[in-house]
Formats: C-alpha cells, structure tokens, sequence
C-alpha cells in the first residue's frame, strides 16, 4: 500500500516518506525565497460573500503557516470571465506562476491563453478546461468513485438513476457512465413539485401494488379459514403488495426538490429499510433534517469532524460562519506551501502530481489531469445527525 505525503501548513514543517516511515525534513529556512500566490475570487458584486469568505480561509492558512516568505495577490475577478482574463494578465506581468481560484467555472473559459500560469480552481466541474487549470473541487468523478466502493460492500445490484429534466446533465452522465456504476434503470423527472409525485408512483408502480393489495384483501374477506385471517390482519396494516424490483436509487438534486423526491417515494410506500437512498453535491445540509423521508439518505463527503475544526477555528477568527467549501481555499494554500517548501523554496507545477498522493484539511487526495482525485466518506442522515457509514 502506498504511503501518503503529509502536508501540515500548522508550522514550519514538511514530511518525506523513507523506508522507515514519515520523518520531519529540516530545511535551511533562511535560505528561502519569496513564494508569490495570486488570488482570483469575486470580491465585489453578487458573488462577493463568497469570494470574501474564500480570501479569509486562504488568510487563516497563511496565520497559520506564518512564513513572511509567502506574498498572496488578491484581485477581484466580480465573478466575470472578462475580468478573470485580464487579472490573469496581470499576474503573468507580476511573474506570478501560481493562482488560487477562479471559483466558477465559466470563468474558466480564456484562462488557456495564460499558459505559463497554474491555476488551481475551487470548481468541481472537469470537463474541457485548458491544461493549465486544476479543478480542485469536490467532483462527480470523485463522488460516484467513492459510491461504487460502497456498493460493492454492501452488495446493491439494481439501482435506479433519477434527475430533474434539462438539469444537472454534465453530473447525470458523469454518474451514469457505463465503466463505473451499473444502473437497472434511469429516469428524469418534471421539477414541477405538484408533477413529480404522480412520476415517481409511475416509476416504483405504485397504483399496481396497490391495487395487488385490494384484490388480495378481497379475496381473503371471503375465506373462513384461519391462516387467511391472520393474513388478511396483516394486509389491512399494508398500503401496498408485491415487491419492488429495485434496491437503491440515487437523485441528483437539491433542496426542496430532493426532499419532494425523497417524501414522494415514502408516500409509494418505498421504505427506506429496503431500498437504500443515495444523493451528491451534498455539504452536511441540516435542512433535510426536516423531512422524515430524509432518514437514511447517504451521500458522499469530505471529513465531516475536520470541517468543524476548521469551521470553528474560522468563525473564532473572523466572528462570522465560512462558506461550506471554504475549507478547500484553506488546503490549496497548504497544498502550495507544500511543494514550494518540499522543492527548496520553488515551485514547480510538477509537484503537483506526486502518484503518492496528500492529505490535507478536507481528506485524502492526489492531482491526476486537471482534476483532485478525493477519496471520500459516506454518510447517512440518522436522528438528525450525520452518522459516517464508510
């Protein structure tokens, strides 16, 4: 088993891996050179919270770190690919060879033409973005990897494929690939809510069990024997009969519309006993507390207890709660400190991509193309918590 490079942005320490496992690296410190980082976020406009709360996390790295080596260049991007492009520019003026962020992804679109500039993205969207940008979000990829592990474990065979129609295509296809996840069926629903009940009582043939039900009950109202009357109890405290031909399904959706996706299965007597339910692009949502039908939702995630550390130490620091992916600003800052550190006090885009992999704040990772590989945790929702499950 491979072992894994450590980066700690906590001190002045750096981790090599020999035969005799991780021992500390000491370096010449004052023979560092200056580390100079640009910052692309949206500090202005309606993004700007976001940017702001990003550009506080890579400062409390940098607290943390506290190496006056180490310059950040923030520059306001308002959230625009023109005004990426032209920072961007400007950073290749300023001999900068290593940006954290944009953020989004259609700001992503010119930055290609900056070519002598790495650009470490806090977007989860990987497809056809130029060579000089690494998407270090918390990807599909990632997210229907760490899915596949858990269903070999706990052996589901038949999983249903469900999203909202004309929405979340790049996330569906990227789940649906043939080579990772093997799907009985998919479906796309109508996101008008008064719709997507009537669609999901098609899709688990609600109205036929039902009906298999009351025939049933008929049947045995007219018997005098024993054993059909204690059936016939039995089936008087049912709503449905037959059995499903399905044992998990998986909804890419958000909010209120998955919720009336999870509730619409519960009212078509699907239990959540029998069939296991899965989501993506979840960030320890406490409003899905809410809803009973969210009871035994798993998704995959980062590492729920150094969130909260990192959460914590934030708001103690900035008197405010961070954005719910602010964490990944924080590990690119340490990520960068890393590999400049490692490298006497140089950065080389090539470090980047050690096979052996890192951990930082937010899990396990390694670079690989333009995207973080993470490995990630699932997690069910259980009594109004998060409970880790793999």
């Amino acid at each position: 088993m491979k072992k894994l490079l450590i980066f700690s942005i906590l001190a002045y320490l750096s981790f090599t891996i020999n035969s005799s496992g991780i021992t500390q690296n000491k370096k010449n410190l004052e023979n560092e050179k200056i580390l100079k980082i640009g910052v692309l976020l949206p500090l202005s406009g309606k993004f700007q919270d976001i940017g702001e709360s990003f550009l506080k996390a890579i400062q409390l790295a940098l607290y943390d770190i506290s190496n006056e080596n180490i310059k950040i260049y923030p520059k306001d991007n308002k959230g625009n690919a023109l005004n990426t492009y032209q920072s961007a520019k400007e950073f290749e003026e300023q001999g900068i060879k290593i940006v954290i962020g944009p953020i989004f992804y259609e700001n992503l679109e010119r930055l290609g033409e900056v070519n002598n500039i790495t650009f470490i993205s806090l977007t989860n969207k990987t497809k056809e973005i130029p060579k000089n940008i690494i998407a270090f979000g918390v990807n599909i990829e990632s997210q229907v990897e760490t899915l596949k592990n858990y269903f070999d474990k706990i052996k589901v065979s038949k999983t249903l494929l469900l999203s909202p129609k004309l929405e979340f295509i790049y996330q569906s296809e990227s789940v649906a690939k043939k080579d990772v996840l093997k799907f009985y069926r998919t479906y796309s629903y109508d996101t008008n809510p008064k719709k997507i009940t009537g669609e999901i009582e098609k899709i688990t043939k609600y109205r036929e069990r039902k009906k298999d039900l009351e025939r049933r009950i008929k049947i045995l109202e007219k018997s005098d024997l024993y054993k059909d009357k204690n059936e016939l109890k039995k089936l008087e405290q049912m709503h449905t009969l037959g059995k499903i031909n399905f044992d998990s399904v998986i909804v890419i959706d958000f909010g209120e519309r998955l919720k009336s996706v999870l509730t619409s299965f519960m009212f078509s007597d699907i239990s959540t006993n029998e069939v296991k339910f899965f989501t993506v692009n979840q960030w320890f949502d406490k409003n899905l507390f809410d809803e009973n039908a969210s009871q035994n939702l798993h998704f995959p995630a980062i590492d729920l207890n150094n969130l909260k550390k990192f959460n914590e130490k934030y708001f103690n620091t900035f008197n405010e709660k961070p954005n719910e992916v602010s964490i990944l600003a924080y590990d690119i800052l340490g990520l960068i400190f890393y590999c400049w550190f490692e490298n006497d006090f140089q950065f080389k885009k090539e470090q980047l991509y050690n096979k052996k992999g890192f951990i930082g704040l937010h899990g396990q990772f390694h670079i690989k193309g333009n995207q973080s590989k993470q490995k990630l945790n699932i997690y069910k929702i259980s009594e109004k918590k998060f409970i880790k499950v793999y």
